[in-house]
């Protein structure tokens, strides 16, 4: 069931309404969205909610069993049990095949296919409860003992599938109490969900076309200004469509009174990579600082630089395995470990040359090297092999690269530019359609009316914005089959 298909539209009413009708009795929501999420994940496949909730059972488990335990020993062996439990399904439903494939490889000997069936979203909420137990253990939360509410916070369909990675720290406790939902809560979610909507549908969607035709086997005919375009084009559509569904899942959220984590802050803008990834799948950065790379770096302090790199370098391997089952995902997060280690080794010689430069200039300049950088990396990242990544690498720096690029291929640039053009115009805001800056917020203690008066001023304008909005994803979406949420993959 997807975000922008009519059969969510109606499942999301229903939940909207009985949300509603018992948002004051906190047990009752809590069962109303554990079923709700239940139903949600169960529509993609019957056996999805078996597995998750067989995760969830035993994480809720090895919780208590960390909680109740004083010696630290002990405490540590149910943390290493539970980490090795919960990550046992992840392993062997997304990795089996690609390690036996690879030992195949270098053996001679011919594996079957497994045909193992990876639940959509796994990597997401093997996460999430991974966090949870290291939280526990850690003693930055105490074990949940409600199960009800800790089911309901570990599947709550809005950030399921494709996050945000929730913390135990922050969402947890909002099933714990009574939502507050207000008019600019809903007007916000509302706002937001359009705005996904707007990304997904009419930006990714859109230039998708373009980019499986660069990235298919048929493209042995363009040349390498085109595969350059094709591939700037991944890198805004990859964008537009894991940022559309965030925005969603928060827009979602809102609207049933729970306010999750911001996952994107505007990285097409950035300038630095260790920038770009602190504004882009924020909630996976933050999920690997807090579990792999500080506690790494903690215990590596006598090493100086050399253990942040080593931690640096570790923290983006996990990073890329994460991401997929294959060498170019590997890849891919080395490029970025490296790019970031080569930013820290080289800070004050940049300094001293980027810094002579005026402000603007600077900041342009480096935000062109880490897209053109990112271009690269995303190439490894949407190939299906390694070596059609190094040959689509190949033919971009090879001499077709100053020859005119297919005009077919240049006409999906379109599509970027409102996406770019809006988040450039709105990028002090919270997020992209957050109109608040520019409105007026001053109001006199001599007119009584004013408040109201600037009030109806907000509401109505962004009444207007998200009727335009609106209009533009029914007019502009891709007049096709619905395309798959490319993080679903993962």
């Amino acid at each position: 069931m997807l975000f922008n298909t009519k059969e969510f539209g109606i499942f999301f009413l229903v939940v909207l309404i009985l949300n509603w009708v018992v948002h004051k009795n906190g047990n009752a929501r809590n069962v109303v969205l554990l079923a709700a999420s239940l139903f949600f994940y169960g529509w993609l496949h019957v056996s999805f909610p078996f597995y998750l909730m067989a995760l969830i059972s035993i994480s809720f488990l090895f919780g208590r069993l960390i909680q109740r335990t004083e010696h630290e020993l002990k405490r540590w062996a149910w943390l290493l049990a539970g980490t090795l439990v919960l990550s046992a399904g992840l392993l062997y439903t997304k990795y089996s095949s690609f390690v036996l494939g690879n030992i195949s490889g270098l053996s001679g000997w011919q594996a079957s296919s497994l045909g193992i069936l990876v639940p959509v979203g796994i990597s997401f909420y093997t996460f999430a409860v991974l966090g949870y137990l290291l939280d526990v253990y850690y003693e930055s939360i105490e074990a949940e003992k409600d199960y009800v509410i800790y089911a309901t916070y570990i599947s709550f369909f809005p950030h399921l599938l494709s996050g945000p990675i929730p913390s135990a720290t922050t969402l947890l406790p909002q099933f714990l109490r009574k939502p507050t939902i207000s008019v600019n809560g809903v007007a916000e979610g509302i706002g937001e969900f359009l705005w996904g909507l707007f990304k997904k549908m009419v930006v990714a969607d859109n230039i998708s076309l373009a980019v499986s035709l660069c990235f298919s086997k048929n493209n042995e005919d363009l040349s390498g200004s085109s595969l350059f375009v094709g591939a700037a084009l991944f890198g805004v559509s990859i964008y537009a469509d894991f940022s559309g569904y965030s925005s969603m899942a928060r827009g979602c959220a809102k609207l049933l009174g729970i306010d999750l984590v911001q996952n994107f802050n505007m990285p097409l803008f950035s300038t630095s990579v260790s920038d770009y990834w602190r504004r882009w799948h924020i909630s996976l950065t933050t999920w690997l600082n807090a579990y792999i790379y500080n506690p790494m770096v903690f215990k590596l302090k006598k090493w100086g630089k050399t253990g942040v790199i080593i931690g640096i370098f570790v923290t983006f391997l996990i990073s890329g395995i994460w991401h997929g089952a294959g060498w170019q995902y590997i890849i891919f997060g080395v490029l970025n470990g490296l790019a970031i280690i080569y930013e820290i080794l080289t800070k004050d010689i940049r300094q001293k040359t980027l810094g002579k430069l005026p402000r603007v200039l600077n900041a342009l300049l480096s935000n062109m090297l880490v897209i053109m950088f990112m271009l690269i990396s995303w190439i490894f990242f949407r190939a299906n092999t390694v070596p059609q990544a190094m040959n689509i690498i190949g033919r971009i720096f090879s001499r077709s690269l100053i020859s005119l690029p297919d005009m077919y291929i240049v006409s999906y640039l379109k599509w970027c530019l409102p996406l770019l053009l809006i988040e450039w115009i709105q990028r002090k805001g919270k997020y992209a359609m957050d109109i608040q800056q520019w409105l007026p917020t001053k109001v006199t203690k001599k007119d009584k009316n004013q408040k109201r008066n600037i009030n109806r001023i907000h509401i109505s304008i962004k009444i207007i914005l998200y009727v335009v909005l609106g209009f533009s994803i029914y007019f502009f979406h891709k007049k096709v089959n619905l395309a798959e949420y490319y993080y679903f993959k993962f």
